[in-house]
């Protein structure tokens, strides 16, 4: 399926609401990088790993000044730190020129209450799931009320485990995130970065059989792969559609209720994300 995407910033036929739940990509670029058009579908300016300890303040600042030309998303570093509460000042000082916040490190639902309090109100949350104990907290994360989406932070959730980045390895944390979502009734959850860039739409294909919905990304020439990964197909689109319109001609099964249920969401999806 053809899509047509815009660059960050620029007005969506989708409402900002319905944006934040059906986004695949999230481009986390630092502050300090030149600026730039994006096909991203969310970029979000980094305050945490995106900015060397020494320019912390440098980077607050020049996301500022970009939230002035647009409203933008930050990704905050943990709750209760001092960069964490740096950040939610600036996040407080922005007001209605903050479109969202992808919170780092949460460790439970508390840390979201904590940000939650400090933005103004209706401001998405994505909370990163970065650490063993913040996983088996993950059900009471997402059934948090602020809390928009879960996000997989792959990296620092293998130094915190000792895992490695084989997908069996990961697979069990992927698919309690996916419960978790499920669960509290929010969009599945955006996996971690999607790694190289020729790697990136079988690392989002992979995700997405998950039941992820969505990807962080470190490059802007990872988003067309990342998107294909998490589209459906023209192909697929067709075959749910022609499911939907089947009349039986005779008894059904058990199985014939789930699979109009996943025909229908999955030509929601493509219709919503067709709108981006």
């Amino acid at each position: 399926m053809s899509l047509t995407h815009l660059s960050a910033g620029a007005a969506s036929a989708v409402p900002a609401p319905a944006r934040v739940d059906v986004a695949r990509t999230w481009l986390l670029r630092s502050p300090l990088a030149a600026g730039g058009d994006t096909a991203a579908d969310v970029l979000v300016l980094d305050l945490e790993d995106g900015l060397p300890a020494g320019r912390k303040a440098e980077g607050r600042e020049r996301a500022r000044r970009a939230a002035e030309a647009s409203p933008a998303w930050l990704r905050i570093s943990a709750a209760g730190t001092r960069d964490g509460e740096a950040d939610l000042a600036l996040c407080q000082e922005l007001g209605d020129r903050l479109a969202g916040v992808v919170l780092a490190m949460c460790a439970g639902p508390a840390d979201v209450a904590h940000v939650a309090a400090s933005l103004p109100t209706g401001i998405p949350i994505v909370a990163m799931i970065e650490s063993a104990a913040a996983l088996l907290s993950a059900p009471a994360i997402a059934a948090h009320p602020a809390t928009r989406r879960l996000a997989f932070g792959t990296g620092d959730f293998r130094r915190d485990t000792g895992m490695s980045a084989e997908r069996i390895a990961l697979a069990w944390p992927r698919a309690q995130l996916v419960v978790a979502s499920a669960a509290a009734g929010i969009p599945g959850p955006i996996d971690g970065p999607c790694g190289q860039i020729e790697q990136a739409q079988d690392a989002a294909e992979h995700a997405a059989a998950m039941g992820f919905t969505g990807t962080l990304a470190l490059r802007d020439a990872a988003i067309p792969g990342a998107h294909a990964g998490f589209t459906p197909t023209a192909a697929e689109v067709e075959a749910a559609r022609a499911a939907l319109a089947a009349v039986p001609d005779g008894p059904v099964d058990g199985s014939y209720a789930p699979t109009l249920a996943r025909a229908r969401a999955l030509v929601s999806r493509a219709e919503a994300l067709a709108t981006l």
